[in-house]
């Protein structure tokens, strides 16, 4: 994957809140159905470039809002973006609560435990159009894999080409991000996260933190 060097930031929390409209957060919380269709013939990873990139790498990742179901936040609508200011944040997309997102979750959550003192933070957003169904969902993930990061919901909205432009086909789409710039992102189909991608996600993040 394609990375983009840059120079460490301390890790104060960054000023720029005053981003975070409230016109996005409102967009955010639409009710927008989901996109259901599948091709079993296109290939497992999905390719992140031009429109159907979930940004370029060197972009600006948007202040967007979702509304946190777990963790110290859980309830309240928060921008993650704008909480984690300038350091090395994993933001994980999903589509789909399959097996091969679960398994990512978990060592994700063992990576940023290893990493925080390095500034490295991961909170993990569920692309629905149905929230009131998929909240104890996330709630009962949380609690069977003993999950630290922040799960949270937003719809459609925020992955749409104005926000956060994550491809239609991708069921998982990870965006590392540093400094509020794009370094590297990963999007694969439904199922399709094995352990191979995921050990390139998790190095991927651990450069990010070290570097």
């Amino acid at each position: 994957m394609t990375t983009v060097a840059h120079s460490r930031r301390d890790h104060r929390p960054s000023r720029r809140h005053w981003r975070c409209s409230l016109t996005m957060m409102a967009a955010c919380f639409a009710c927008v159905g989901l996109e259901s269709a599948r091709s079993d013939e296109s290939p497992a990873v999905v390719t992140a470039t031009g429109s159907a990139a979930s940004g370029k790498v060197g972009d600006e990742v948007p202040s967007f809002y979702v509304r946190t179901v777990t963790g110290p936040l859980a309830g309240k609508s928060v921008c993650y973006v704008c909480r984690h200011g300038d350091r090395p944040v994993a933001m994980v997309l999903l589509r789909e609560l399959g097996a091969d997102a679960t398994a990512l979750l978990k060592e994700l959550n063992q990576t940023v435990d290893r990493h925080r003192a390095d500034g490295l933070r991961c909170f993990v957003v569920l692309v629905t159009g149905t929230p009131q169904r998929e909240a104890p969902r996330l709630q009962t993930l949380a609690f069977d894999e003993k999950l630290d990061l922040p799960l949270t919901l937003a719809s459609e909205a925020v992955a749409t080409e104005a926000t956060l432009n994550v491809d239609p086909d991708a069921a998982i789409t990870v965006v590392l991000y540093e400094d509020r710039r794009i370094v590297n992102r990963f999007a694969h189909r439904t199922g399709a996260c094995d352990a191979a991608a995921r050990r390139e996600i998790i190095s991927a993040a651990e450069k990010l933190a070290t570097k």
